[in-house]
């Protein structure tokens, strides 16, 4: 069972299930009975794509379909991306053509998909495309989907039995190979899927790995179960024609962030919530009994804001909504600002009443359809000489869209929202769950229509868990007669003065700004834990008010370890000489290589504020309920291999996040928060776990042995691991854990008391993969950064590896060598002797089995067949090594056997083409003769199109048969030898292709 069996066949049954064509990509291309394409660098079926535009557009002249057809696939810019969004905006929009009519110019748009009527359209499913642009090398992509003719999607498939095939691989071989090599077909793109048996993620163009996600619904939210494997799906669910034109239509957005082009897809719970909304919408909108559409409720870090961008193009392109007016309102200006720019990002018209006073908001709402205006409710208050908020406009197809809809945010002035706005419908998107005695939030916008968890968003990997870490600075008095100097301060002054003033003193905000001592100790402890943190990325520090915040700041750049610090606060000019801008702030924050590593906060940026790679929040204020938990919020989005987001509170905050949570049911309260307790004991059990592998290796001392005592001690140590294969696998995936635990959990004391044994895990673990080098991106490069420079008593996990004098065969690899065997002869483990063997052997037959079929398929069943005996118990150690060996010696005397012949590489695969296939003697100078013949003859097969493989194969037959005739052999006692050497010829020759 291979790729084909369990992954591809299954993804073209599916989607044939749901109404695709299918036709192999061997039918399309140009050596074909029936062509589709008229070259390798076709990638457009240009046929189907010209009957479908005439059929769609019936009214139109042929002039006009060649031009849309010339527009639609032409490239407008040398820019993949700038390419590509043009053909999206075409493909959704219609191809504008210009052409003569009686005279007349006449100008109109080409519909390219009928978005309407999903089965008005041509949907084809193929696989194993050969495409070749230009000279570049010819790549094979495993299967592309194709509306109109149009390749708008391409899935790639993995083994799922092969441990070196993984999802990152293929993501990898999609993103890097293909765009690279041809690029041509990404000019189309719209979706791109990984997938195999038990994985699938969808993504799209410009995205990163980390925001390929899976896809878990088909018809409606929560209706997949466990029991259909995750690639079925995703076809059923994404790419269901209905749904699939709905994603391209609705669900595709780009931005312009930074001054860097990028391509965003609706993740699936995006998706059917939007969805779900818009069919509420419809519903309502007019519906004089009821106006309330409903609740979305997505968890922070799960892309809330986009969201909203996508209800807004959608329910805009609603026919029944006659042209709605949307109208977006926060609480706060920042978040306006925020939610405007989103919107302005990604191509959305919209208005932003920031400068208008209350007066010019209602002159704004008061028209006649259209818009999509942004404000904060506190805009919608009464002026000085009105009891009651006036109505501004009464119609019943505007959409009042609430962010973080809560009653403690809007209260009366959502009074003063229905009273100017009486007609008008009212959504709610909360990233915060509704508390559980809180009527009014669902009396206001209705039940839920979403709800996408944290657990589901854990599940996902959308998110990463939020850990909690008390640190707390406790105050006291240090001078007793304070309160004596108190009162001698104050003697003269008034009652009323004194007991102002002891108020003032003694509130909290005031403590904490004149306390130098308490700002300096956490300050330092800060820094200290910051750097200690070991975890790419950032930090941000919370202070009770503004001048909190300056003095935090000002002595955590005191501190000679600090990285670079900035305070950000509204009002800063009132504190700070030449302040640097808010925006240019956000700017560097946010850019991950920035080496503005911590930034103290007030208010600012803890509520719409994204940087996935702020990983710790440093809590010095009060706060609580919804403020709290959205705050929190801040470090719970995915980042590289970032392990989790952590609180480190200094002022105590754990009683209030506890009546915050109650305030939820206990789902809600039980995902939102974990004690980093919990972290350490995890990361316990995680340790013990690994550390059981080496119950009888004594690793204790291992810092101070030598470079000899310590190779001989990994030695043992990789013995221990490598009893069994399942034993192996199973000491990989622990360690996987084990790792990702401590990096979370660091810097705790806990996670310090065990970094000698981890590094010393990560060098066994680094001299196993040194043996077996195999490149698994999700292995090899996606350490987690916490472990990258891991150093215990000043020994690296290089060097490490290093001193097993195994790290030249990693690089030289594959090689067998006297020098090598007498290597592994070293080696007093009889596990890891069979390990080394094994893997240089597995790795040399495959080198050469390209090159000599005959030779080294032979030799590959042996092994196996050895191996086979070994795991099955027939074979002890001592035997299989003995084994291993003598197939090591048996391919050192085929070298030597080559030089011996003087034939070259491609002539003694066929010379043992023919030797391995046939009963009869022939001389070993006919052998010789015959071989470097059919090199010569066969060497233009390299210019061959492999495409057609039946056809060529034909033709180097009819060559074979030609050269075993002019050297005197009978075609009637050697018909056998033909078929090998045509394979032989395949192997060297029509690789390419493949």
């Amino acid at each position: 069972m291979n790729e084909m069996e369990l992954a591809e066949k299954p993804a073209l049954q599916a989607f044939q299930n749901i109404g695709y064509d299918y036709k192999p990509g061997s039918e399309l291309g140009p050596n074909s009975d029936e062509p589709e394409r008229d070259s390798l660098s076709e990638v457009v079926l240009r046929d189907r794509l010209r009957a479908k535009l005439q059929e769609l557009n019936p009214s139109l002249p042929n002039e006009a379909i060649e031009q849309a057809i010339s527009k639609l696939i032409g490239f407008n810019s040398p820019k993949l991306l700038k390419s590509n969004q043009k053909f999206h905006q075409n493909i959704v929009q219609g191809v504008h053509v210009e052409y003569e009519n009686e005279g007349e110019t006449r100008g109109e748009y080409v519909d390219i998909f009928n978005f309407d009527e999903p089965e008005k359209n041509d949907f084809l499913v193929t696989n194993q495309v050969v495409i070749q642009v230009g000279e570049g090398p010819q790549r094979k992509p495993d299967v592309i989907v194709f509306v109109n003719g149009l390749p708008i999607g391409v899935l790639e498939m993995k083994d799922p039995t092969n441990p070196q095939a993984s999802m990152g691989n293929a993501y990898k071989q999609v993103t890097d190979r293909y765009v690279s090599d041809i690029p041509d077909l990404f000019h189309y793109n719209e979706l791109i899927g990984v997938l195999d048996m038990n994985n699938a993620e969808l993504g799209c163009l410009s995205a990163g790995w980390e925001w390929f996600s899976p896809w878990r619904y088909i018809d409606e939210e929560k209706d997949a179960t466990d029991e259909l494997p995750p690639s079925e799906v995703l076809i059923r669910g994404a790419f269901d024609k209905e749904r699939l034109l709905d994603l391209i239509e609705n669900f595709i957005v780009y931005a312009d962030e930074d001054g860097k082009l990028g391509k965003k897809l609706a993740a699936y719970h995006q998706f059917y919530a939007v969805n779900s909304a818009v069919k509420s919408s419809k519903e309502v909108v007019p519906n004089p009994d009821e106006n309330r559409i409903g609740l979305v409720w997505h968890t922070q870090g799960s892309g809330k804001s986009l969201s909203m961008v996508f209800y807004a193009k959608k329910i805009r392109r609603e026919s029944s909504m006659k042209n709605p007016t949307l109208v977006f309102l926060t609480d706060r200006n920042d978040l306006d600002d925020q939610l405007y720019k989103e919107f302005k990002n990604h191509g959305l018209d919209a208005e932003w009443a920031d400068s208008d006073n209350r007066v010019e908001l209602r002159e704004r709402l008061d028209r006649e359809a259209g818009g999509i205006i942004f404000a904060t409710i506190q805009k919608f208050q009464t002026t000085d000489d009105e009891v009651q908020y006036p109505e501004v406009n009464d119609r019943d197809n505007v959409i009042v869209v609430a962010d973080e809809a809560h009653r403690t945010q809007y209260k009366s002035l959502a009074t003063n929202v229905r009273d100017g706005l009486p007609n008008a419908s009212h959504l709610g998107f909360t990233a915060t769950p509704i508390e559980k005695e809180d009527r009014s939030t669902t009396n206001t916008f209705g039940g839920y229509i979403s709800q996408y968890t944290i657990k589901e968003s854990e599940k996902d990997e959308s998110t990463v868990p939020i850990f909690y870490e008390s640190r707390l600075a406790k105050l006291q008095v240090n001078d007793p007669g304070i309160e004596d100097r108190f009162n001698e301060l104050m003697e003269s002054k008034s009652d009323d003065l004194k007991q102002e003033m002891k108020r003032k003193w003694t509130q909290l905000r005031r403590v904490i700004e004149n306390s130098e001592e308490r700002t300096e100790m956490i300050a330092d402890d800060i820094v200290e834990h910051f750097n200690n943190r070991e975890i790419e990325g950032k930090g941000m520090v919370v202070a009770i008010s503004r001048q909190a915040a300056v003095n935090l700041s000002k002595k955590i750049r005191d501190n000679p370890d600090a990285p670079e610090t900035r305070v950000v606060i509204s009002g800063a000019e009132d504190f700070i000489d030449d302040p640097i801008s808010n925006d240019e702030l956000k700017r560097r924050f946010k850019d991950d290589e920035d080496p503005f590593k911590i930034a103290v906060v007030c208010d600012k940026w803890l509520t719409g504020f994204d940087a996935p790679h702020l990983h710790t929040l440093y809590m010095d204020k009060p706060m609580k309920n919804h403020n709290l938990l959205q705050a929190i919020g801040r470090v719970n989005r995915i980042y590289k291999d970032k392990p989790g987001g952590l609180i480190v509170d200094y002022i105590g905050i754990s009683k209030r996040l506890k009546q915050a949570l109650d305030k939820y049911t206990s789902e809600v309260r039980n995902d939102a928060m974990l004690d980093i307790e919990e972290g350490v004991k995890v990361m316990k059990e995680k340790h013990q776990k690994v550390a059981d592998y080496f119950a009888a290796v004594d690793y204790s001392d291992w810092p101070e042995l030598d470079k000899l005592e310590r190779k001989r001690l990994l030695y043992k140590a990789q013995n221990e691991v490598l009893i069994t294969e399942e034993r192996e696998d199973q000491f990989r995936e622990s360690m996987k854990e084990l790792k990702k635990a401590h990096a979370l959990v660091t810097p705790h004391s806990a996670a310090s008391d065990i970094r000698v044994d981890v590094a010393f895990f990560e060098a066994v673990l680094g001299a196993i993969n040194s043996i077996e080098d195999s490149n698994n991106p999700d292995e090899m490069e996606d350490l987690d950064s916490a472990m990258k420079d891991l150093v215990a008593e000043g020994v690296g996990i290089e060097d490490l590896i290093e001193v097993t004098g195994f790290d030249k065969w990693e690089k030289e690899k594959p090689v067998l060598s006297d020098e090598f065997l007498e290597d592994v002869e070293e080696v007093e483990f009889e596990n890891l002797q069979v390990k080394m063997l094994r893997q240089l052997l597995e790795n040399e037959i495959t080198t050469r089995k390209k090159s000599n079929l005959a030779k080294y398929e032979s030799f590959e069943e042996e092994l196996q067949s050895t191996i086979h005996d070994y795991n099955e118990g027939f074979l002890s150690t001592q035997q299989v090594i003995d084994e291993l060996r003598n197939y090591a010696e048996r391919i050192q005397e085929t070298d030597d056997r080559q030089d011996e012949l003087g034939l070259s590489d491609e002539e003694l695969a066929f010379y043992d083409a023919i030797s391995a296939n046939t009963e009869t003697e022939i001389g070993e100078e006919t052998l010789k003769s015959i071989a470097r013949e059919l090199k010569h003859n066969l060497k233009d097969s390299v210019e061959l199109d492999w495409t057609n493989r039946e056809k060529i194969r034909a033709e180097i037959k009819t060559e074979v048969k030609a050269v075993l005739r002019n050297n005197g052999l009978s075609l009637y006692k050697h018909e056998d030898l033909v078929d090998p050497i045509v394979a032989q010829a395949e192997e060297f020759y029509g690789g390419a292709a493949a």
